[in-house]
């Protein structure tokens, strides 16, 4: 019986194995772009190691030195093309105009290629090693060392030079992997050794595969080239290789028990394993991120959290500040631009910016109707110029090349839209990382979901921004809708002290000469005039947008001032004064003569509401502190006056709304409640009632314990609670009001 051409050789199965990987790789990389020649180049590379692994396993499985010598000239025909393969792809890779170069080397490598099959002096016969048949060279494979060596030092060389030069970070990412991957290839030669007759097993094979994988890679999706993210991902999975060796010790160990002893005893550690790894796993990550990557480790979880934060923030100016220092701060970024949408104007407008030239950015004008907010819309995903540059080079196309210079106007690298619901609202552009890093996959993906919680702030922002204004146009409105009622009021108030200074103008020509009257009726007539001029001033209060001045005051110097100036009229009336003024009491920020106004209203309301029966006027300062632990400072004033009937406590703030007819010194203009209310809520404040017909009347003033002299925000009215509560010292009986307090 005749023996087999070929038989069973395990050194033969990864050479075939990774020669037809090699080769598939080749066809992903040309089809992905047919019409690219350095495309078309990797895959010549490709198919050539292919041939040169395929036929050198063939060539380990025969048993006859006839038949592996024909597989190993096969084989030697492929590696003939592989050093000016992978200089063809590097010269059109890096955009070298070399293709003289190139056709000459494939000219000589196909003339080298065809002596291997005629000539006897390149591969004189083959040698049997322990590995099995391998092929021995002559003397005329000199001539293959030099365009070798001749050809991958001078790609060496281009690849060192490129990387020094390039100004793009994934162009630069690509190379330095390639590089890497082409200084680990040149192990490769050490199948060189066996052939010129020493006895080291051929691992070349492994290097060479690992250049084609790398190269593939960089060509189809750069990203993946991460190392640290590539540790990161594997990282956790360790564990799995002592756990198999363990395994195999066990069964090394135990291997006198019977096979269902073994199997159990193999099952149980396989369980405790996996529920272990299960429960451990999730953690093991992000422990070793951070002891691995800790800056990044530190950058992914600040961006995380500030992605978080950002929703709760409804100012547009600070979170178009903070998103653009964040970003900056924690990814170094050089320059990063901020546009959003302005309805007004029809066109995204940059709203905040850190190192780029805003003029230039300015004079790009972008509308909701442009090619470019069109493709981020339909994107909705970050997007890379370079990459654009790339599709550019391989496919082309009007819109790619108005992206493109659409970017490089902004300074952008990479360009986050930012939409929500359906509605581009605006994008962030970010420039070059520091020393050219290029955005990794996962960086990307944190990225665009900032953006996503991004858009959600900023349209929250601005639509709260929005809500500002309108409430503003409300308020003008509601001053212009009460101009009737001012205006009603105005002439009713002025119409007596009028009547007296006409009829003291008609009398004084006749009755000039009569002492008793020009003295009492001048008397009259001033003070007439005095309350017409108090009466426009109150007005014009009332009138006026009042925006407070801040500074840091004491409410009870404030309020301890403003009782000096009510003494007499207090003594006169006979109405006692009480204080009860916390001493512990911090400075806060309030408009000292705002606060003035609203005091003095609410004290000479208080004197005036006891009339000449006299009463007692109770003032009383204390710090609350409100369920969300917020601290606020109130103000208790309370009279013990005739009160105020139940139907007429909800109207008590309204203008010129008011129950006293009498024609007294600032008594029956009913504004200065108004005015009191108004001047409370720009800030931030409550100021409610209560009262009891017969025992008198109790405000109380409710103001933030704000020790900061920022602007006040207006005060929200779901921030108020909606139901009386009781407060301790006041009377019960003065707490079954219509009124409402404040948080």
């Amino acid at each position: 019986m005749a023996s087999p051409l070929y038989e069973f050789n395990i050194h033969a199965v990864p050479m075939l194995l990774m020669g037809m990987v090699t080769f598939g790789m080749g066809v992903l990389v040309h089809r992905s772009n047919r019409q690219s020649a350095a495309h078309r180049h990797f895959l010549i590379l490709c198919t050539s190691i292919a041939l040169w692994l395929n036929a050198t396993g063939i060539g380990l499985l025969a048993t006859m030195p006839d038949w592996a010598l024909t597989w190993f000239k096969l084989d030697n025909v492929g590696v003939m093309y592989i050093s000016v393969a992978f200089y063809a792809f590097s010269s059109e890779f890096l955009h070298l105009q070399r293709s003289r170069s190139i056709w000459l080397g494939y000219g000589l490598a196909t003339v080298l290629a065809i002596a291997v099959l005629l000539r006897q002096d390149f591969i004189t016969g083959v040698r049997h090693y322990w590995w099995g048949y391998f092929p021995q060279w002559g003397p005329a494979s000199v001539l293959f060392f030099l365009l070798f060596f001749t050809y991958m030092a001078i790609a060496f060389n281009d690849y060192i030079r490129a990387y020094r030069t390039v100004t793009t970070p994934i162009k630069r990412q690509q190379i330095k992997f390639v590089l890497i991957a082409f200084v680990i290839a040149y192990l490769g030669s050490v199948d060189f050794l066996p052939a010129l007759g020493y006895e080291i097993y051929p691992f070349g094979y492994v290097s060479i595969f690992l250049l084609t994988v790398v190269v593939a890679t960089a060509v189809l999706r750069y990203q993946l080239l991460d190392g640290a993210l590539f540790v990161s991902m594997s990282a956790p999975y360790l564990p799995l290789i002592p756990f198999s060796l363990s395994l195999v010790l066990i069964t090394q160990t135990l291997g006198d028990l019977s096979s269902a002893a073994l199997s159990s005893v193999l099952v149980i550690t396989t369980v405790a394993f996996t529920a272990l790894y299960v429960t451990l796993q999730p953690h093991l990550q992000s422990v070793l991120n951070k002891a691995l990557f800790p800056s990044q480790y530190d950058a992914y979880n600040t961006l995380t959290r500030f992605s978080h934060a950002m929703v709760m923030n409804l100012d547009l100016a600070d979170l178009q500040t903070a998103t653009v220092r964040t970003l900056q701060t924690v990814m170094g970024i050089e320059k990063i631009s901020l546009f959003l949408f302005e309805k007004e104007i029809g066109r995204y407008e940059l709203k905040a910016s850190h190192g780029i030239d805003e003029v230039q950015t300015n004079a790009v004008q972008l509308t909701s109707h442009e090619s470019f907010s069109s493709f981020l819309l339909e994107r909705n995903q970050p997007i890379v110029r370079e990459e654009l540059q790339q599709d550019l080079l391989w496919q082309g196309g009007p819109l790619t090349t108005t992206l493109l210079e659409t970017l490089t106007k902004m300074d952008a690298e990479v360009c986050l839209p930012l939409v929500n619901k359906t509605r581009l609202i605006g994008f962030v552009n970010l420039g070059h990382k520091p020393s050219l890093k290029f955005y990794s996959n996962d960086e990307l993906n944190l990225l665009g979901s900032l953006a996503n919680n991004a858009a959600i702030a900023l349209d929250n922002a601005m639509l709260y921004e929005d809500w500002k204004r309108s409430q503003l146009l409300i308020r003008r409105a509601d001053r212009l809708r009460s101009l009737e009622t001012i205006a009603g009021g105005f002439a009713h108030e002025v119409r007596n002290p009028l009547t007296s200074i006409k009829t003291f103008i008609q009398l004084a020509p006749s009755r000039r000469n009569d002492p008793e009257f020009m003295d009492s009726f001048g008397a009259v007539v001033a003070d007439d005039l005095a309350r017409i001029e108090r009466l426009i001033e109150e007005i014009l209060d009332y009138a006026r947008y009042m925006k407070p001045k801040l500074s840091l005051e004491s409410l009870n110097d404030i309020v301890n001032a403003c009782l000096h100036f009510i003494e007499v009229k207090a003594n006169t009336l006979e109405v006692s004064i009480e204080k009860h003024l916390d001493e512990h009491l911090a400075p806060i920020a309030v408009d000292r003569q705002q606060m003035k106004q609203v005091f003095m209203n609410l004290f000479l309301n208080a004197i005036d509401a006891m009339g000449k029966k006299g009463g007692r006027l109770t003032v009383t300062t204390r710090q609350v502190t409100h369920l969300d632990s917020t601290r606020w400072i109130q103000i208790e004033v309370s009279d013990t006056g005739s009160g105020i009937a139940p139907e007429n406590l909800p109207h008590i703030f309204d203008p010129f709304f008011t129950t006293k007819h009498e024609s007294t010194e600032r008594v029956g203009t009913g504004l200065g409640l108004s005015i009191v209310h108004q001047i409370t809520q720009e800030h931030a404040g409550t100021v409610e009632a209560l009262s009891t017909v017969g025992q008198g009347t109790v405000f109380l003033l409710t103001i933030p314990e704000k020790t900061a002299l920022d602007p006040v925000p207006a005060a929200s009215p779901s921030a108020w609670q909606s139901k009386p509560l009781p407060i301790p010292g006041i009377p019960p009986l003065l707490q079954k009001g219509t009124g409402t307090y404040g948080p």
